[in-house]
């Protein structure tokens, strides 16, 4: 069952503060789309790439028959349907400790195995960062709604009519009477309306967490809305889309959906200028694999931005924290073994999750790649 970015978050921070006492622990993640005649390849998959990591790395027995029971549990779930909106799956395996976590996501995923000393969540939070919620509101002078998709669906809808003109002749006298009264209120009718879904619209961020509002209205219209949020609410809303009283529900959530994502991407060019100015001594800027880790160490980082395909290989203690590009005899901090990682990078993005560092994750952006392909803005300088 798909959960919601919520739980799933909470999740990931566990799973980011686990550590396999035995040194290795077993990451999966699949693609489940319709699209993959998945359940045909994914077990030949997964106990191909089994044998071949645990030969290259000359696993003893004992460790590879434990490995083995944890892949014989993800293989078991494989053989259960998956709800049509699954499109990736997530387990993490150590039997030794008897734990055992899978997180289905609507949203496709590498394939891939991997044995390190903790959890490899960084497919996850990659997964759940083009995941993020958002609303939408509708706004119209009398009829207005207010949309939260969750996971790319509508989870959420909530519908507001405003008051409308109930005069009467008893109550105005002449038709003429009656139409001057109505026309003198409807400006304040409107306004009261706008109140109401800009009162229902604050209430709804502050209980989800949402970071980013799509207003679906007329230019004049929105701007008398705009006005009406408060200053934390209006810096929320980070696009506008054109109100076509001729397009559907679905039509108007999937253009909300591409102006969020297009402002997504410009945050995060922000960002990455940001960290920019700010590289160097005295500033909140920090860039580069070993300078990101650095400030990781001293729990610096407030925020974490990542190319999406800068992954680098190194080596990981087995009984701390310590990670780097190159290889040691014994970890340097408290003398434990090391093991190689396929993923350095993926280290960065665990160690951020565990101290509740936001992370972003770009692609295509040619300033993070001068960056050094990870970066951050420090809590402090």
């Amino acid at each position: 069952m798909i959960e919601s970015i919520s739980v799933a978050r909470e999740k990931l921070k566990t799973l980011a503060g686990a550590r396999s006492s035995r040194g290795f622990f077993l990451t999966i993640t699949l693609s489940t789309s319709r699209l993959d005649d998945w359940r045909q390849f994914a077990p030949t998959f997964l106990n191909s790439e089994f044998n071949r990591l645990t030969n290259e790395r000359a696993t003893p027995k004992e460790e590879k028959r434990v490995l083995q029971d944890d892949l014989q549990r993800v293989l078991d779930v494989l053989k259960y349907e998956v709800p049509p909106e699954t499109q990736g799956l997530a387990a993490f395996a150590d039997g030794g400790a008897g734990m055992f976590e899978q997180m289905e996501l609507p949203l496709r995923l590498v394939n891939r195995l991997v044995v390190e000393p903790s959890p490899y969540v960084r497919p996850v939070v990659h997964a759940l960062s083009l995941l993020e919620p958002f609303v939408l509101v509708r706004v119209s002078n009398d009829d207005s709604s207010i949309y939260l998709l969750n996971e790319w669906r509508l989870a959420q809808e909530d519908d507001f009519a405003g008051p409308h003109l109930r005069s009467t002749d008893r109550q105005t006298g002449e038709l003429a009477v009656k139409e001057y009264y109505a026309a003198a209120r409807v400006d304040q009718l409107e306004e009261l309306h706008h109140k109401e879904v800009a009162t229902a619209l604050a209430k709804l961020l502050e209980s989800s967490g949402v970071r980013r509002v799509a207003l679906c209205a007329q230019h004049d219209i929105a701007k008398a809305f705009l006005r009406l949020l408060p200053t934390a609410v209006a810096a929320k809303v980070v696009a506008e889309i054109p109100w076509d009283a001729a397009a559907t529900t679905n039509q108007m959530l999937v253009t909300a959906r591409e102006a969020v994502e297009t402002a997504r991407r410009k945050e995060m060019e922000a960002l990455a200028a940001r960290i920019n100015e700010g590289l160097g001594s005295g500033g909140r800027g920090v860039a580069g694999f070993a300078e990101v880790l650095g400030a990781l160490n001293r729990h610096q980082v407030q925020k974490l931005l990542v190319d999406r395909n800068y992954r680098v290989p190194g080596w990981r203690c087995k009984d701390c924290d310590w990670v780097a590009l190159a290889t040691a005899v014994r970890c340097p901090d408290c003398a434990g073994g090391v093991v190689p990682i396929a993923d350095a990078v993926g280290e960065l993005v665990r160690l951020a999750v565990l101290q509740n560092a936001f992370v972003e994750v770009g692609e295509d952006m040619p300033l993070l790649d001068e960056l050094g392909g990870v970066a951050g803005v420090l809590r402090y300088a």
